[in-house]
């Protein structure tokens, strides 16, 4: 990846995590959003942020989120959303905390003197 590659994957982190922070995403569809874009910036990314990692591997595969849920019968969506809220719970604090360290880390002010990776060189 080139180094304005990197730059613009940043800077789609940062927007991801704004927009999670903000709530004007959901949890779970955020941190699915945030996952992809960690995922085009590699590994050592990923392993910094794996907080989004961890709660989506906690959401049950049959749960929906995002815009699968318009197309599930209204109450059990209702059901599952109580299930959704638990995991949601117990993640909240740390994602958002997550939230804030990305946009400190790679926000506007630092993009043209990113920060290394916590833990590298």
């Amino acid at each position: 990846m080139t180094p304005q590659q990197e730059l613009a994957r940043r800077e789609r982190l940062v927007a991801a995590a704004r927009a999670m922070l903000s709530m004007q995403v959901g949890l779970a569809t955020g941190a699915f959003r945030l996952e992809r874009v960690l995922g085009s910036l590699g590994e050592p990314y990923q392993s910094q942020h794996s907080v989004f990692r961890r709660f989506t591997g906690a959401i049950p595969a049959d749960i929906p989120v995002g815009s699968a849920r318009l197309h599930w019968v209204p109450a059990l969506l209702l059901a599952t959303d109580t299930k959704l809220a638990k995991i949601e719970d117990k993640f909240r604090a740390s994602l958002l905390e997550e939230c804030i360290a990305i946009i400190q880390a790679y926000g506007p002010n630092n993009k043209f003197k990113p920060k290394p990776l916590r833990g590298s060189a």
